[in-house]
């Protein structure tokens, strides 16, 4: 749009020790380049002004404060004669660079080329942040994935309560089979109502026993739909949700499954 010979794209590498150039293209010639890199150590004046946050206009490159050291090794090389660098950022943070580099005579720039520099780096910036998210979203779904495959898949039963209450808030497969209910006939139950009538474990005591005398498990015993009754040893910790609320993560490991073969 601006007619403009070069247009590049740098990132700024994670110890912002340089300036890593993501595409360069060349419109005379219709070609993409990556490769160069340009180090904040040997470019002082450079840096510090993109952390500055302006976008930097140089109308004589090689002769503005923040770009002439470029001039040899860069500049002359290239025939870059102006430029227009406007920072990215990303949550308020530098992240990289877009710049604009005129070949040839050199000439001040126009309002109208030093907004559209500005906005074409402002499209940039969205664009890194829509990638950010979409990032976010799929290891929030890979990690709500490996969640529900460890739950799931647990071999014991796991009871999810809430621990103001002591209403069940999920269970596992295991839990089903051991209480003899599926899920939607466990949700909303107190958790004490699943132990027999003399035993009437609630959450806090749960919690309480679990942490006494630095005990890892609870003795009780639970009863299942049909009426049996049985001798679990229960794993019990609390786990802190967003916005304060706290859920009980309960373990509930029939004692027969832990004797020794042939034991009575």
């Amino acid at each position: 749009m601006l007619d403009i010979e070069r247009v590049s794209l740098w990132g700024l590498t994670a110890k912002r020790e340089s300036l890593e150039c993501i595409d360069l293209y060349e419109l005379s010639c219709n070609r993409h380049s990556v490769g160069v890199t340009l180090q904040a150590a040997r470019y002082p004046a450079y840096f510090q002004a993109l952390e500055r946050g302006e976008p930097i206009v140089a109308d004589d490159a090689m002769k503005h404060p923040s770009t002439q050291a470029f001039s040899e090794d860069y500049l002359l090389v290239n025939g870059i004669s102006a430029l227009i660098n406007s920072p990215i950022h990303v949550n308020g943070e530098l992240q990289g660079v877009l710049c604009i580099e005129r070949v040839g005579p050199h000439s001040a720039w126009t309002s109208l080329q030093r907004l559209l520099a500005h906005a074409v780096a402002n499209l940039v910036s969205l664009a890194l942040v829509q990638h950010q998210v979409r990032q976010m979203e799929e290891d929030l779904r890979d990690a709500n994935s490996l969640r529900l495959a460890l739950f799931a898949g647990a071999r014991d039963a796991i009871l999810i309560s809430d621990a103001s209450t002591g209403h069940i808030l999920d269970a596992n497969p295991q839990a089903e089979k051991l209480f003899g209910r599926q899920l939607q006939q466990l949700l909303g139950l107190l958790q004490s109502e699943l132990h027999t009538a003399g035993d009437g474990l609630d959450i806090r005591q749960l919690l309480a026993l679990g942490h006494a005398g630095g005990a890892e498990a609870v003795r009780s015993t639970v009863v299942n739909r049909d009426g049996k009754t049985i001798p679990v040893e229960i794993f019990g910790h609390e786990v802190l949700l967003g916005q304060g609320r706290k859920v009980v993560h309960g373990v509930f490991r029939p004692l027969a499954a832990l004797k020794e073969p042939g034991e009575s």
